[in-house]
């Protein structure tokens, strides 16, 4: 019985292909969410468009759910945005710079946002540790309000686990040459 052996190269594109798979994955699953909660919002909208103008009956907790998915979309968006590289940026000047240099500030800008996503993301754990521990309740639904904030503990950690992701999976991959490149 003969053993495969697999190349280090081989076994790093495999990783790369795997980690890749796994951001996508992450990513679709993400827009997904921000798809429902768009649809839920629509619906919701309507349907209290109906009430309060047809049936003289608007839908109190409307405004409230609606507003929590929005949280909800801009934090699985901006995770998805993160993973596809997607940001508005303005890398004029980066286009300009030496490969090396180029490498370097892909770096400094993945550790940024790491770094300011753990330290947003602590502060917003004990917000929502707060609210579990204390029950709060939103006005109109009466939902739990640690749920929503934890949309944005979830969306902060995302983000930070996928730029760690890609980071992994694409090295500091650039392009060849300098300016002009996409």
């Amino acid at each position: 019985m003969s053993a495969v052996v697999t190349s280090p190269p081989a076994r790093a594109a495999g990783l790369r292909a795997v980690l890749l798979r796994l951001g996508d994955a992450i990513a679709a699953g993400c827009l997904a969410l921000c798809a429902g909660a768009l649809l839920a919002i629509v619906l919701i909208n309507g349907a209290n468009v109906v009430g309060r103008y047809f049936l003289s009956a608007p839908l109190e907790w409307a405004e409230e759910l609606m507003l929590f998915l929005l949280v909800l979309i801009v934090f699985a968006g901006a995770a998805a945005v993160t993973w596809r590289n997607q940001h508005i940026r303005v890398d004029i000047l980066l286009g300009y710079l030496p490969r090396p240099m180029r490498r370097a500030a892909t770096l400094v800008t993945a550790a940024v946002t790491v770094a300011l996503c753990v330290a947003i993301g602590r502060a917003s754990l004990e917000v929502v540790s707060m609210l579990l521990l204390f029950d709060q309740r939103s006005d109109a639904l009466e939902f739990p309000v640690w749920i929503p904030q934890g949309f944005v503990l979830a969306g902060l950690g995302l983000i930070a686990l996928l730029t760690l992701l890609r980071l992994a999976a694409t090295g500091l991959d650039l392009p060849e040459s300098g300016h002009g490149e996409a």
